[in-house]
């Protein structure tokens, strides 16, 4: 069907950051909020010379993979954007997602990619919650930008995040607690208190404190998993130096202190050094340093130094690494390097380049940290030629 921008349109797949895949008048079109398999009628509401992006108008023929969207803000708020996807076919979608950005981003011709790993939960995962707030005639209105990203969503609750963080916005609602001043609201999982300099996270039961500003995996229920798997590539051989790159409160470091003769973990924020050394304290960990500063600094002055390194990991934010970085890396002798994002085009485009300087990827492996979400997480490890 055709009448003037609107089409009839099959879905045929989901692109890497969450809009269904369709074509019309020979263009590729991108549809959010559509599975695939679906038949749907669209209005073209942009176009560019190669492709055109497209608004969905209604469903002419449902897709068996479509399920019923668990959150009343679906649709609106900016977040979520898979849960009219069933969860198995979530898994398949971001499964393949990698592998795409991998062939195209990365040019590797055919890439391998090992079988996602699930989470346990696909709902009430998370634990964090970082909520923007703006002052209006009412009052403060909190919550999540829409799907246009020009508009703040006030919102009562999330069912991506765990429910004491569900508890924690009501009663912030409830006793009109939620403050003027400029900046987001922070709500960590579990009976935290925002004017607690610490929180607990707990991996593989070990406890881990955590700077309330600071970063710690999303998904507890997957965090450990994601260590084992981390583990698992390194190996039995004991190496003598490993490096940790962006290592916050040290959770790798800590993990990985049996597999090595030394462990540093380098990180540019003060605090998360700070208790990353009190973690290893704590958890008696005698072969772990951490330095705060820049990891292309470390590894310059380690190579000056001749000291031995084997392997480093990598666990940076979603921009990837730095060309500083990726050039010290080149010049040291590191043979092996661990690379954990949770944007794989980034990786990709970092993996590119390290190839470029004699890296090859040897195993790729996504992880649903974000269930319901377009983001993917990925585990590559890669080794000198």
């Amino acid at each position: 069907m055709q009448m003037k921008n609107r089409f009839t349109v099959k879905i045929q797949s989901i692109a890497f950051g969450g809009s269904g895949v369709g074509r019309a008048e020979g263009l590729v079109v991108f549809v959010p909020f559509t599975a695939p398999e679906d038949v749907v009628e669209i209005e073209i509401v942009a176009r560019k010379k190669k492709f055109a992006r497209g608004r969905l108008i209604r469903i002419l023929e449902s897709s068996r993979r479509r399920t019923l969207p668990f959150c009343r803000y679906y649709g609106v708020c900016g977040g979520c954007c898979y849960q009219h996807i069933d969860y198995e076919c979530q898994l398949e979608v971001k499964q393949q997602q990698v592998k795409e950005v991998f062939s195209r981003i990365g040019t590797i011709a055919h890439p391998e990619v090992s079988k996602i790993i699930p989470s346990p939960l696909s709902y009430g995962y998370r634990g964090k919650a970082r909520l923007h707030k703006e002052k209006t005639a009412e009052g403060v209105r909190m919550g999540f930008m829409d799907v246009s990203g020009g508009r703040l969503m006030d919102i009562e609750r999330c069912e991506i995040m765990d429910e004491t963080i569900n508890d924690q916005i009501r009663e912030t609602r409830a006793k009109g607690m939620i403050p003027y001043a400029d900046g987001d609201v922070t709500f960590w999982s579990g009976s935290q208190n925002p004017s607690q300099d610490a929180i607990v996270r707990t991996v593989k039961g070990r406890d881990f404190l955590v700077p309330f500003t600071g970063f710690f995996q999303a998904n507890l229920h997957l965090t450990g998993r994601m260590v084992e798997e981390v583990c698992c590539l390194i190996g039995e051989e004991k190496r003598n130096t490993v490096i940790d790159a962006c290592c916050g409160s040290g959770l790798f470091s800590i993990f990985l202190a049996p597999y090595a003769l030394r462990v540093i973990g380098v990180e540019i924020n003060e605090k998360s050094v700070r208790y990353a050394r009190e973690n290893a304290k704590r958890q008696q960990t005698g072969n772990t340093d951490f330095i705060c500063g820049d990891v292309e600094n470390v590894l310059f002055d380690m190579e000056r130094a001749n000291e031995n390194m084997d392997l480093i990991i990598f666990d940076p934010p979603r921009t990837g690494l730095s060309g500083k970085t990726i050039a010290a890396v080149s010049k040291s002798k590191l043979q092996e390097i661990v690379y954990i994002s949770c944007d794989p085009a980034t990786q990709a485009r970092d993996v590119k380049k390290l190839h470029d300087h004699g890296y090859c990827l040897e195993s790729l492996r996504p992880i649903d940290m974000f269930s319901q979400t377009e983001h993917i997480e990925a585990i590559a490890l890669l080794r000198r030629r």
